[in-house]
Formats: C-alpha cells, structure tokens, sequence
C-alpha cells in the first residue's frame, strides 16, 4: 500500500495487522510513538532512489513511560506533601507558636504592664517543670541503659532565638512595671497600643481616689554624712522591708526621693466594704513595717556603727514615721521627652507630707487623718487615738489628727541566721509565691485585720504600756482641751504625759500649746481647731 509521509511516498506493508494493534501506515501513529530507521551511510545519488525504510511500533514503551512517569510525578507529590508537612510543624513550632505566645505576652502587658511580673513567675515555674521532667527522663534512661559513659555524657542544647527574644520581651515588661508602677500604667498601655513607633511620654493623666501613704526615714542627712557611699545599700534594706509588707497589704509603692516613700492604695472602683478593708490594710501596713524595722538583724547593725553613735547618741537607730490621709489625685507621668517620672500629684499628696512632718511634733510614729479613720473598721478604729484637730495646708476643712500607739522600742531584735542559699531566680519566685499567698488571705471577707494585730505578739508588746487608764485620762484631756477647759485638760494631760516609760508626745504637744503663749487659756476665737503650723 502507498502511505505519503512528508510530502514523500513510500510503498510498504504493515506487519501490524491484527488487533488491537493494527496500523496500516506510520502517519496513524503520533510523533513520538514511532521510530524511523533508515540507512544513512549512502551517497546522495543512492538517496534519490529507492532504498528501505522501516517503521517500528513505540506505543508500549511509551505507555510504560508515561505510567512511570505518572508514578514518578505521585511519588515527588507524596514527598512534597510530607515534606511541606514536616516543613509546616517545624515552622510552627520554631517560629509561628512562639511568635503567637509573644504576641500573647505582649498584648496581655499592653492591656496591663503590671501582669508581666506575673507572666514572668508563671514562665519560671514552667522552665523548672521542663527541666525536672528532662531531669526525670535522663535518669530513667541512666537506670536502663548498659553504656558507662551515659554516666558522663551531657546534653548540649543552644537556646533558639525566639526563646532568647521571648524571655526578652518577658524581662522588659517586669522592668516596665517595676520602673514605672500603677502610675505608670497608662502610660506604657496607650504608648504600646499605638501602630506608629514614636513614643509619647505626655499622657493625660487620670483623677483617682485613693489613700496616700508617706513614709520618711528619720535622721537621713545625718546617715547620708556618715555612710557615704553605702547609704544606697542602707535604704535598699530599708525598703526591702517597706515594699514587701506594702504589697503584700495590697498598696503600691509609687515612688522614693531618698528618705521618702510615696505609698498609694487605689480605692476607684471598690465597693464600701472594699474600701474598709483597703483602709485597714494601710494602718496594718504601716504598723508591720515598725515591727518589722524595729525586729530586723540588719538594721539594728547601724545602731553600732561608730559614725551614727557619735552623731546621734541615744538615738541612734533605724527609725521611720508615717502619715496616711484620703483623698483624689492626678495619676500620670511628670517630666519631659528626655526623662519621665510616673507618679501622684494633689494637695492631699501635701497634706499626707504635712502630717509626717507632724509626728516630729507629737512624738508619734503613726499619723492617720480623720478620712481614713472613717473609712476603717471598728476594731481597727478602737486601737486609733485621737490627739488633735487641725487645719492642714491643701486641706479646705479642718481635719482630726489621729495615732497609733506602738513602743517600738519594746521589741526585742531577732536573731536570724544566715541562710545557707544564694538568692537567686528560685527563691524569688518563691517569695512573691508567699507574698501573693498571704495577700489573698488578707483581703478574705472573713478574715479580720485586727485580729491580726490582736494575735501578733511583737504588735501586743508594742502596746503594753497604753493601758485602759492612760487612755481614758488622755481622752478627757482632750475633750476638755477641744472645748476650751484647758485649766482642767492640763491637770488631766500632765499627767498621763508621765504615765508611760517615756514622756507622752501627744500629750506634751497639747501642754506646749495651750501654754505658750496662751497660759492655759483658752482664747475667745477657740473652736477647738487650730493650724498645723502653730508651734508647739
């Protein structure tokens, strides 16, 4: 048969007669299912003539290969597939799960800074339970394996990036929320919840109510002189003590200006018996902290030191006063682009000053303003004194003085030991684990702050000398000095001035008073008020 391949004839027979098979001419036949053989070694005038061609049949080797090739092209999918999967955890796990788990951390401190404290404990306890599983699993495998260099072996194991920048940005928040405290809190939020880069120290602040706290440490200029260069470590030990039991009767401690401590207890948004419990922990507070001081191996050290011996002689010891008083202020940051300060400005902030100043001249430890008095339970209220009635700068209504009785004098120091550990991240972590432990029991409904004092023995000590009589006396002295019998209050307030161990501070105040230069007589303009600044 003729078959026309090319443009060419060619004359033939199919040896692929039968089927299914069965071509009659190589055209029916695609491309590459054909192979042509043909001699190629003949001159060019034999290649015009008629010479042999022939055809061969490809089709099952190219079914074949396109099987193979599909089979090739499944297999290459299945790896894909199981390496893109592969690819996919490991992806997940070095990088998409710990950027969430940042992203976490960092919209948590966003939403409050002061939680990355608690973020940072809550990430410590969980490296220790990795690390004591791991510990658990090496020691199994000791136990079963046979091989005596198991014994020494040791894993070897670089932390991954997003660790390292994890545990950063963890470290970071607790910085911001050490430096910066309650204050600062809407600072650090509104400049992290910003999508621009820039940095706005110059937040508006915010009207809060709460009470002011001021705690001053006594005869500081004089142990700025004699301990020079260690005077940082001696207020560092000083307010270990005063930030641990602040926090732990949930007050904030805003800020130090070297022998001062600005101490706040938020009240906004608390119900009434909220706020009495708010206001009983502060005067629970403040009385710890005199315990406390008073009790410390480390600070009664100072009371040796030749330096502050020849300096203050009988006084030589550690020694703070305290003031609390209630009222607004204006929370926010105070300063400049180059350096910002969050803190606490209000008059009540200077009258809290103005009473602390006050204790200098009642003799006293403790000064609690009427506001808070009326905030505070019955059984704390029962153990207050009232001792004067005064107008006080930043105040617009006249104010009652009230104190808390402690001879601090009366507590025996404690011998404590040293402790065979080295402070580090463990037992931080578990300190604040005590502290919030004991914070939560105080703030229970059911548990009372008197009762604490009541079962205390060092506060029971503290206050064996005002006895029922010496109150009494004192209390009928003032009441006759507020209504202008200042005949009878001075009989009444020299005596108990000489009741107790050592001269009575309230009461000497009252006597220097109504004596100079009034001569224990009362003036015609005498309601029972008189201005803090009047000398005593």
């Amino acid at each position: 048969m003729e078959c026309t391949i090319y443009n060419e004839n060619y004359i033939g027979f199919s040896l692929l007669g039968s089927e299914p098979h069965a071509v009659d001419c190589p055209t029916h036949l695609r491309y590459q299912e054909v192979e042509r053989v043909m001699p190629r070694m003949m001159p060019v005038e034999e290649f015009q003539k008629w010479f042999f061609v022939s055809y061969f049949d490809l089709r099952p080797f190219v079914k074949a290969e396109a099987a193979y090739s599909m089979g090739t092209t499944a297999f290459v999918c299945v790896i894909l597939c199981i390496a893109s999967i592969f690819f996919t955890s490991s992806a997940n796990v070095l990088v998409l799960a710990p950027v969430e788990k940042m992203m976490r951390k960092v919209e948590l401190i966003r939403a409050n800074p002061l939680k990355a404290m608690k973020i940072a404990d809550d990430e410590f306890q969980r490296e220790e339970m990795e690390k004591k599983k791991r510990a658990n699993r090496r020691s199994w495998n000791l136990r079963k394996s046979r091989n005596p260099m198991d014994l020494v072996r040791t894993e070897a194991s670089e932390p991954m990036e997003t660790v390292i920048l994890e545990k950063t940005i963890i470290k970071l928040g607790s910085l911001l929320a050490l430096g910066f405290g309650e204050a600062g809190v809407n600072i650090v939020s509104s400049n992290m919840a910003g999508a621009n880069s820039g940095v706005n120290a110059m937040v508006e602040g915010s009207m809060v109510d709460c009470i002011v706290g001021i705690a001053r440490i006594l005869n500081f200029s004089t142990a700025t002189e004699v301990l020079q260069g260690k005077v940082m470590t001696f207020v560092n030990q000083i307010a270990e003590i005063v930030h641990g039991v602040v926090d732990e009767c949930w007050g904030a401690v805003n800020k130090n200006d070297g022998d001062s401590f600005l101490i706040i207890w938020r009240l906004a948004d608390l119900t009434e018996s909220e706020e009495r419990k708010m206001a009983d922990l502060s005067v629970l507070a403040f009385s710890s902290i005199v315990g406390a001081v008073a009790r410390s191996s480390v600070l009664a050290g100072y009371r040796q030191h030749p330096g502050l011996q020849q300096r203050l002689r009988d006084k030589c010891r550690v020694d703070l006063s305290f003031a609390l008083h209630r009222g607004w202020a204006i929370e926010g940051a105070v300063g400049s682009d180059f350096k910002i300060d969050a803190s606490y400005i209000s008059p009540n902030v200077s009258v809290a000053s103005n009473m602390e100043h006050a204790t200098r001249k009642y003799g006293v430890r403790i000064l609690v303003s009427q506001t808070v008095v009326e905030l505070c339970s019955k059984e704390i209220v029962n153990k207050l004194r009232i001792i004067d009635k005064v107008t006080i700068k930043g105040s617009l209504v006249p104010l009652e003085l009230s104190c808390l009785d402690l001879d601090f004098k009366r507590v025996q120091v404690e011998e404590s030991a040293d402790l065979p550990i080295v402070w580090n991240s463990r037992y931080r972590f578990k300190s604040r684990h005590a502290i919030e432990v004991r914070k939560h029991h105080l703030w229970n409904d059911t548990f009372s702050k008197a009762h604490v004092m009541k079962k205390d023995p060092h506060f029971q000590e503290m206050r064996t000398h005002y006895t029922v009589p010496f109150l009494q006396n004192f209390n009928m002295g003032y009441q006759n000095y507020s209504q202008g019998e200042w005949q009878v209050a001075r009989n009444l307030l020299t005596k108990t001035h000489g009741m107790l161990s050592e001269k009575d501070g309230p009461s000497g105040a009252l006597l220097r008073f109504m004596e100079t230069p009034y001569q224990f007589k009362a003036p015609e303009w005498w309601r029972g008020v008189h201005a803090l600044e009047d000398e005593f």
